[in-house]
């Protein structure tokens, strides 16, 4: 049985890592995709892989910084699928600086992308989630946004306000829509790749099954909740 069959699902930053498992994982169980990124060439393979599931998928190229573009992401969601009933913020930058290093530039990106970003999707998307039998906000977020991590502190920073968010929109939100924050370790992302030399073994997979667990109507997890993911044990010979 499709748990989440008619129901469709927003995810932000869904051309790749993270965003694109967690489109294929929501497909599997029957919901509409619609996937955004600035790079529009990727976000039209998410959409050629998830369409492979026998659901509808949309891609929409739109900078979420900007809050035209997802005013303009939001209508074409309800203009092609009638409903929102999950969104999923999983956009985000980092850059790997000391604070002596980083640029206000570099700071802005980050803050935008990872905090305002967050910010006008989640603004924009409450008025239509929270007519959906099964409102599901979920925060991507990260380890860094519970315990600082040096040369990352802008990020850290960005994810910590994430976290933060989470919590009391949960609470503004109680009894309109689930709202859950979820904090991987390091995943083997071509982000995470670009700025450290090891292969982690936490895999976007891994963080897709967390969303996919939250996102079902039956979730009993408690709103607001901040939620680690970690890589599974190695198994033992």
């Amino acid at each position: 049985m499709m748990r989440l069959k008619g129901q469709t699902a927003l995810i932000t930053g869904g051309g790749r890592g993270i965003g694109r498992a967690v489109a294929l994982e929501l497909a599997k169980e029957g919901a509409n995709i619609v996937v955004t990124a600035r790079h529009e060439s990727e976000i039209r393979e998410t959409v050629r892989m998830v369409k492979q599931a026998g659901v509808k998928a949309m891609a929409v190229q739109a900078d979420i910084r900007n809050e035209e573009d997802v005013w303009n992401l939001v209508s074409k969601t309800m203009e092609k699928c009638g409903r929102l009933d999950i969104l999923v913020n999983n956009a985000g930058i980092a850059h790997r600086k000391s604070v002596e290093e980083t640029s206000i530039e570099e700071y802005e990106e980050i803050m935008d992308t990872n905090v305002k970003g967050l910010f006008l999707c989640t603004k924009h998307a409450i008025p239509h989630i929270s007519k959906s039998r099964n409102g599901k906000i979920i925060n991507i977020s990260s380890g860094a946004g519970q315990h600082g991590i040096s040369d990352l502190s802008v990020y850290s920073a960005s994810k910590f306000a994430v976290n933060g968010f989470t919590e009391a929109l949960a609470s503004e939100l109680s009894g309109r829509a689930m709202v859950y924050c979820v904090c991987p370790g390091a995943v083997d992302t071509e982000m995470y790749r670009s700025m450290f030399m090891d292969i982690p073994m936490l895999k976007p997979k891994h963080v897709a099954e967390k969303v996919l667990e939250l996102s079902l109507p039956e979730s009993n997890v408690l709103s607001g909740s901040v939620i680690e993911v970690y890589a599974p044990p190695i198994p033992q010979l």
